[in-house]
């Protein structure tokens, strides 16, 4: 269900095919292009991280939408059991018969500083997006106008900390937006039936009900038995909901100790292998309405293991970089 192939092997339709075939991930071995871009994405001190800079910093560089998958520049989300993370993320366009790529936002405040990377390096993002991109796309069919995004995802080392900057996140919320708080985790936990939007949100507004949430939790419970997709095993906790992505593909790489990623297939979840030797390749919803590949779930967790720390570097440990395309 998981592919492997080389770099090298990476030519038009080559990942379509894979796809096609029933493979809900693709490990692209390419320890060079990885090193490459952790390199000058990661380990270049002369950037801010958002996870390192002042609180001012990142809403100077925050560039908001509606859609949480829209937005870009430097973020967080800390919704239990639905998003925990610190963000920088950017999109890159190509027009055509321009020689170099074009990142938005166009740099990152530091204090009185802007930051931006080298253009060299946003060249190889480019580059390595196009190329992933012309592999998705079938044999014969030139991939469609699209941008490459690139994301730094940085996540904790200790469970209880996810919860921390969770109840941080709500307490600058006023009365009505905790309340939407409260309603959006109970509607999260619609199962089966009661899961698609619509049906979860009036789960979310009748759990709490008297007499009919009393029903309602208990017909919710005999629906979390039966389905797969929330299983849990003891140890884990639950990062980033089952979900898909809103791109044609995301191709993930990263330093993980305490982070696993795992893709939901033939009934059961299977443990992605993400490294910094590798590209891991997940299709998302954009790839099934263009070329008719299926979007595949996936989800991310926190693995409780006592004893063990990250690599020493809080700049870069368990943190994912997200090559992808939209």
């Amino acid at each position: 269900m998981i592919a492997e192939l080389a770099y090298q092997e990476l030519e038009p339709g080559s990942l379509a095919r894979l796809f096609g075939a029933g493979c809900a991930a693709v490990l692209v071995r390419c320890p060079d292009v990885v090193a490459g871009l952790w390199r000058g994405l990661l380990e270049d001190r002369a950037e801010q991280m958002p996870w390192e800079a002042p609180l001012v910093d990142m809403a100077r560089n925050y560039h908001g939408s509606g859609d949480i998958t829209a937005s870009l520049g430097d973020l967080f989300y800390f919704q239990p059991g639905r998003h925990g993370y610190i963000a920088r993320k950017m999109a890159l366009s190509h027009d055509e018969g321009e020689d170099h790529a074009t990142m938005y936002p166009p740099y990152f405040v530091q204090g009185a500083q802007h930051y931006a990377p080298r253009q060299a390096l946003l060249d190889q993002c480019w580059a390595v997006g196009y190329r992933l991109m012309a592999a998705l796309a079938p044999e014969g069919t030139p991939p469609r106008h699209f941008q490459v995004v690139v994301q730094r995802l940085k996540y904790q080392e200790n469970a209880g900390d996810f919860d921390r900057l969770g109840a941080l996140a709500r307490n600058s919320l006023g009365r009505w937006g905790r309340a939407g708080c409260a309603l959006d985790e109970r509607r999260w936990q619609a199962a089966g039936a009661l899961s698609p939007r619509g049906l979860s949100d009036l789960y979310g507004l009748l759990a709490d009900a008297p007499v009919l949430g009393r029903l309602l939790r208990g017909v919710n419970r005999l629906l979390l038995r039966r389905d797969r997709s929330r299983d849990i095993a003891p140890g884990q906790k639950l990062i980033e909901g089952a979900h898909f992505d809103h791109r044609y593909f995301s191709a993930l790489c990263g330093e993980r100790a305490q982070m696993l990623t795992q893709v939901f297939a033939g009934g059961r979840w299977i443990d992605l292998p993400i490294d910094r030797g590798t590209l891991a390749v997940i299709p998302g919803s954009m790839a099934t309405q263009a070329y008719g590949v299926r979007h595949v779930l996936h989800r991310v967790l926190h693995v409780e293991k006592p004893g063990q720390t990250g690599g020493g570097d809080p700049r870069t440990d368990n943190v994912t970089l997200l090559i992808g395309s939209a």
